[in-house]
């Protein structure tokens, strides 16, 4: 999914707030189109967010392309329950270094969502972009499709580097990379219906 500024104003079109429908002129929707700056302690980030929207989805393995730093941010912290898979609870990084962001980390990606496949086996796999490929300019819809290809599992690219927005704003890319990549591409082997 390619971030606009576009795609990043609907997504921060909240009409239905109960904060701003009580707000008028300039003021409405004002804390709602802040942007996050790099480096800012704003409580959270939009790859914060995705992550929490994402990571109940237990039988999923979740990676994330960045540096360490970004793959401790919360996983021990979330609750998500589950009767059988534990692959959530399992951190995964590219761990990305100096000479990653000076070459690129698009061959380093590949290899760990090969890797991650072959010693997990996982349902799908999550791939969250962070802040430092998304200034680098890694092409993880690309790795993504080229790893789903190679695997034959769904390798879903999350792009939300914490630079674009809050928390709020990650959940919802986390929400869209479901609609995009995920909701409609397969059919159940039951349903409620056949049930009746």
């Amino acid at each position: 999914m390619k971030i606009t500024q576009g795609k990043i104003n609907e997504l921060l079109s909240e009409t239905g707030c109960e904060h701003n429908s009580q707000k008028h002129g300039e003021k409405k929707n004002k804390s709602c189109t802040q942007q996050a700056q790099p480096g800012a302690a704003q409580g959270g980030c939009a790859f914060d967010g995705a992550m929490i929207a994402l990571v109940p989805i237990t039988d999923a393995a979740h990676l994330v392309h960045g540096p360490i730093a970004c793959a401790g941010n919360s996983w021990g912290s979330r609750g998500s329950l589950s009767s059988g898979p534990q692959l959530y609870k399992m951190g995964f990084t590219t761990d990305l270094t100096e000479n990653d962001v000076i070459f690129g980390g698009e061959k380093k990606l590949y290899k760990a969502i090969l890797e991650l496949q072959q010693r997990y086996n996982p349902t799908a796999i999550f791939v969250y972009t962070t802040c430092v490929p998304a200034l680098t300019g890694d092409d993880i819809d690309a790795v993504c499709k080229a790893a789903a290809e190679k695997t034959g599992k769904p390798v879903v690219p999350v792009v939300s580097p914490g630079f674009i927005g809050s928390k709020n704003l990650g959940n919802r890319f986390g929400g869209e990379a479901l609609l995009e990549y995920v909701v409609g591409t397969g059919e159940p082997e039951h349903s409620l219906l056949h049930l009746l």
